[in-house]
């Protein structure tokens, strides 16, 4: 039986990943005991023990050891340095010098990997995230270092599997990150209220982010929108960046956002419905209607009317249209006026309707008879 080729992978994170850490070493276990290869975990745990004036330049020998560096980030960058001005973070310090070597020597190969965080969180990462997001936006644009996202501790144990395999056997990508291009919906843009005009540029800026390839961007501009923005259309786009990136977690926030927001519109479309059903405008709508309309088929056409205007499919169809077009504060900014100095407008309504209707139909009878010809 040939002799087990032995693989030391170096893990490196920050203090905030500890049950994927403690996974890491599941995995090489695993990985050794059904595989042709050895892999051996390195990293800080191996030097608790060591002292020195320095403790990190023990780990940097490890750094320098190892056939595959793999950093692991969620929301930290990680300890403060005081020993060194040039680094921000030992875990920096770390990747720096994996990457330097690998610059050199073509060893180790690196991976990183990235926990998702909430879409809150995402909108405002603070200083230590917003670091985070900073060098994952760099490794994107090297396309040097693989990189990957996951949700859960399975997905990361998957990846790790993966890739650790694909490795092994020499089956990595080359580059080690290839260029993804998302394309969305542009939405259109009518000389837009003041909120949605600001909603549509942001998205834009994004869609542009994301069709270039610069998906870090995009997430940071889709996640500030998600969060702001009251606009159905706009969470629906957003929610598509999301999947088709596998960020499955943030994808369900910016759809339980729109399902709350829709219900809070839908809620004040039945206020705003309610207020239009305690006016008479429906008889004066058939009134006007009848004008237009043979004696003999009053009956029949005002009965088709009432059960068209009256039913529950309509009031339901109106209702969704409104939840979809309008915001809450311009629902109920309606509601006040029909409740309040609209009260005469909302009298005149049906009979205007039941005036213009009929004419809009006898002038389209006129300019195209074959339309209504049956």
């Amino acid at each position: 039986m040939p002799e087990q080729r032995t693989i030391r992978v170096f893990f490196a994170s920050p203090g905030d990943i500890e049950e994927e850490r403690h996974t890491f070493g599941e995995v090489l276990s695993a990985l050794s005991n059904r595989s042709k290869h050895r892999f051996l975990p390195l990293g800080f745990e191996d030097v608790l023990a060591s002292t020195g004036p320095r403790p990190q330049d023990i780990i940097n020998r490890l750094v320098d050891q190892c056939d595959v560096f793999l950093a692991v980030f969620h929301r930290r960058w990680g300890q403060y340095s005081p020993d060194t001005a040039v680094y921000t973070a030992y875990t920096e310090e770390e990747f720096e010098r994996a990457n330097r070597r690998f610059a050199n020597t073509g060893a180790p190969e690196i991976f990183c990997f990235f926990k998702h965080v909430d879409l809150s969180s995402l909108a405002d990462p603070g200083e230590q995230l917003t670091k985070v997001l900073e060098f994952r936006r760099r490794l994107q644009e090297s396309r040097q270092v693989l990189y990957r996202t996951f949700g859960t501790v399975t997905e990361f144990a998957s990846e790790l599997e993966k890739h650790l395999l694909d490795f092994a056997n020499g089956e990595l990508p080359v580059p080690r990150t290839a260029a993804r291009r998302i394309h969305l919906p542009i939405l259109a843009d009518h000389a837009p209220e003041t909120e949605r005009a600001h909603d549509l540029a942001m998205m834009r800026e994004a869609q542009l982010a994301a069709a270039g390839s610069r998906l870090e961007e995009a997430s940071a501009l889709f996640a500030r929108l998600s969060q702001t923005s009251r606009n159905v259309e706009v969470l629906d786009i957003a929610r598509e960046f999301f999947e088709q990136v596998g960020n499955i977690d943030a994808a369900q926030a910016v759809l339980e956002r729109k399902v709350t927001l829709v219900y809070d519109r839908r809620l004040a479309a039945h206020e705003y419905a309610a207020v239009l059903e305690s006016h008479r405008w429906l008889d004066d709508l058939v009134a006007g209607v009848m004008r237009s309309v043979p004696t003999e088929n009053h009956e029949a056409v005002e009965r088709l009317m009432r059960k068209l205007f009256t039913g529950s499919r309509f009031r339901e169809l109106m209702i969704e249209s409104m939840a979809e077009h309008f915001t809450v504060g311009e629902l109920l900014s309606l509601t006040r006026f029909y409740r309040g100095e609209g009260v005469t407008v909302a009298g005149k309504l049906g009979h205007y309707m039941g005036i213009i209707v009929p004419e809009i139909i006898l002038l389209l009878q006129r300019e195209n008879p074959e339309l209504f010809r049956t």
